[in-house]
């Protein structure tokens, strides 16, 4: 079976996005910000630092899915998206609300607004490949 949040690695140099992903083990987002990691080291990725916020469905309508949430940030002149995600449902809705709470309108996109007002993420695609292919055109 396939893992939509964790593809295997494609060895070609033109392969991937052109901004790195990291992905944030457990993450919760709170009032201030993403806290990720466990108890030995926890992490916070604060609101103030997130440039845009980003969500879809990944997965096939009949299959697995999940909602896998994007943040931009800048880090040292790179792009850096963090990454994180969230079974369909109350959690997935819930962390939107909380994202789209915390950001100014203009830096949440119109997927998560409607996950945390209406329950639906508004962008699908099949794979993790197309959801980053689409995030890049909207970050560049």
């Amino acid at each position: 079976m396939n893992d939509p949040i964790n593809p295997p690695p494609d060895e070609s140099p033109e392969a991937g996005p052109h901004y790195r992903v990291e992905l944030l083990a457990g993450a919760r987002p709170t009032e201030e910000g993403v806290v990720c990691g466990d108890d030995a080291s926890i992490r916070l990725v604060h609101w103030s630092r997130v440039r845009f916020a980003m969500a879809a469905e990944i997965g096939e309508p009949q299959g697995v899915r999940t909602i896998v949430f994007d943040l931009v940030v800048d880090e040292a002149e790179e792009c850096v998206l963090y990454r994180f995600d969230a079974d369909p449902g109350q959690d997935a809705v819930e962390m939107a609300r909380l994202i789209a709470e915390a950001l100014a309108p203009d830096r949440a996109e119109g997927s998560i607004k409607s996950l945390a007002t209406d329950g639906i993420a508004t962008r699908w695609y099949p794979d993790l490949e197309s959801f980053e292919e689409a995030n890049l055109a909207i970050i560049s």
